[in-house]
């Protein structure tokens, strides 16, 4: 039997949750993010906004002094453009560099992180995988890569090697890894015969004529495969199960990075919905 998602009942107590970025139709949080604010009992609603790019920082700041707005998940082009508006940074988005998620504190300022690497090592452990000691590939270098690559440092993965169509952004990232300790290094390609993971944190895949990011040529099935791209059937995935590896696409990121993204938000649940003041 079919049991349809919860709807949200949206009074003049519901609190707003932005989802920014241009284009914004695209984006796919809102679907995930109400429903599980109703199933929560959570008095809230996350609504998208397209700001257009040349006016983001004029009309951010707008946003963010909107009295009911307690929170913004940051999608492209803005997830750097936001770090200079926020009163405070945790570590993981200042390695980074970037933000996806913002939080008002009870104090009014705002605070900022991002969780590509959460929903990345959350979607290897729905593989019954810990990181821990493993040999990782990873495919992309850019904002989604670097969190993800630091979140696998954190897990006390054995080596990291990364690969990225600019060399130039896969040596820097790995430098930077490095120099926290976790030995890391820069490929112009990877050998997946020598790996126990491997990460595709790159937009290929996104297309649908799109071929693997990787040679596959050394696929084998003690490998573990994650490709963040969200399309449930991918020629990596596809590619990776045929040759028996476990595999798990994007979706399983999503759904760990948005229980995690909830949870940073601190909205709780409302007390009575029948209670709520209406004007």
């Amino acid at each position: 039997m079919f049991f349809p998602a919860p709807t949200p009942t949206l009074t003049g107590a519901t609190r707003l949750v932005g989802m920014v970025g241009n284009p914004i139709r695209q984006a796919k949080s809102p679907e995930n993010f109400n429903p599980l604010f109703a199933r929560h009992g959570i008095d809230a609603v996350m609504v998208p906004m397209e700001i257009e790019s040349d006016r983001f920082e004029a009309d951010m700041p707008a946003l963010m002094r909107l009295a009911n707005l307690d929170g913004v998940v940051v999608t492209m082009p803005f997830k750097a453009r936001i770090v200079p508006m926020l009163d405070h940074v945790d570590d993981s988005a200042r390695r980074v560099g970037a933000v996806n998620a913002a939080r008002r504190r009870p104090d009014g300022t705002w605070e900022g992180s991002i969780f590509d690497g959460v929903g990345l090592v959350g979607a290897v452990r729905t593989l019954g995988v810990e990181p821990a000691g493993l040999r990782v590939g990873l495919v992309g270098a850019g904002g989604a890569g670097s969190a993800i690559a630091f979140a696998l440092a954190d897990r006390g993965v054995r080596s990291l090697s990364v690969t990225d169509r600019n060399a130039d952004r896969a040596a820097s990232l790995a430098a930077r890894v490095a120099s926290g300790g976790t030995p890391a290094e820069p490929r112009a390609a990877l050998d997946l015969a020598q790996l126990d993971l491997l990460v595709n944190a790159s937009p290929v895949g996104m297309g649908p004529d799109d071929r693997s990011p990787v040679d596959l040529s050394g696929l084998h099935e003690r490998l573990a495969v994650v490709d963040i791209v969200t399309r449930p059937a991918t020629a990596l995935l596809e590619a990776a199960r045929r040759a028996g590896c476990r595999a798990v696409g994007g979706a399983a990121m999503v759904a760990a990075q948005t229980e995690a993204i909830v949870e940073f938000l601190g909205i709780g649940p409302s007390e009575s919905r029948t209670t709520a003041q209406t004007n």
